[in-house]
């Protein structure tokens, strides 16, 4: 399933490392995971989720706030998978891996007809990290979105769920009838939140993310709303270590959201569905 991100050809497990018929080589971490992201494209020495904000996601998490929200989306994968063989699907953005996790439970039963592949992707080693540590039956990587460590046309269903959209790699990845859900913010998503954080909060505009692009069509449309409560210490203040907002809450914005210990805020996600349409999945592996 995982290409060499400096030639483009299969990688292979041997032991503990994955090896290409190239010659180069990936050690697998201890914790179960194999960095394929090359030096040159990182934009920072640790890209991504920092460790303080996996913590964050890990106790929010924990939480059960978002779990409606993740067996949903793991019920929209499950029907677009195929119903036998050795399906794969990749998390495109992965960050400490609650989704794949949830999807292997509703996976899981006495004599699945299909048994994927579960395989998580995200630029943060702090996220691909936790994910292996907390699933080691997935297959996980460090590697970007832009530039995925996958065989051309090997994924069944991709996901990809608040994290940047890449047509021309999802384009290459995904086989021809398989399926691409891309997961963003409806317009009240955290409304009640962001009031706490801004004088004047704005509502999301929902988009199309591949809407146009050559070789997706649009299949679905699901839209999942709730109201979730967070009580306590800790929670409201984990929720913004969740979002885009903890990079631009200053120091006085995140001491003042620690103690607030009551909110009531909306969940409010849209899921655009697109059937790969097109046959041509590229000859090459990862774009460099």
């Amino acid at each position: 399933m995982l290409a060499c991100p400096v030639c483009g050809r299969p990688l292979t497990r041997s032991g503990g490392t994955f090896r290409c018929g190239s010659g180069h080589s990936f050690d697998i971490a201890r914790d179960g995971y194999v960095n394929l992201l090359l030096p040159r494209q990182r934009h920072s020495r640790n890209p991504g989720y920092n460790q303080a904000m996996i913590a964050g996601r890990r106790e929010f998490f924990a939480t059960g706030h978002y779990q409606r929200l993740a067996d949903e989306i793991a019920g929209l994968i499950r029907y677009a998978l195929p119903p036998v063989g050795n399906p794969a699907v990749i998390d495109a953005g992965c960050g400490e891996g609650y989704y794949l996790r949830r999807l292997r439970l509703a996976l899981a039963g006495p004599e699945p007809a299909a048994r994927p592949v579960l395989c998580g992707l995200d630029i943060s080693r702090y996220a691909v990290r936790a994910a292996a540590r907390r699933d080691p039956e997935g297959l996980y990587a460090v590697a970007g979105t832009y530039q995925m460590p996958v065989l051309p046309g090997r994924a069944d269903v991709l996901l990809s769920h608040f994290s940047p959209v890449s047509a021309d790699d999802f384009r290459r990845v995904v086989r021809p009838g398989g399926t691409v859900l891309i997961g963003g913010p409806g317009s009240g998503h955290l409304y009640s939140f962001k009031e706490l954080i801004y004088d004047t909060p704005a509502a999301h505009e929902p988009s199309e993310p591949l809407a146009g692009q050559e070789g997706f069509e649009p299949a679905d449309r699901h839209q999942i709303r709730y109201k979730i409560a967070l009580r306590g210490p800790g929670q409201v203040a984990s929720l913004l270590a969740m979002t885009p907002y903890y990079w631009s809450a200053g120091p006085e914005t995140q001491t003042r959201l620690a103690t607030v210990e009551s909110l009531d805020t909306e969940v409010d996600v849209i899921v655009h569905a697109y059937r790969r349409t097109s046959a041509d999945t590229g000859t090459g592996g990862p774009r460099r």
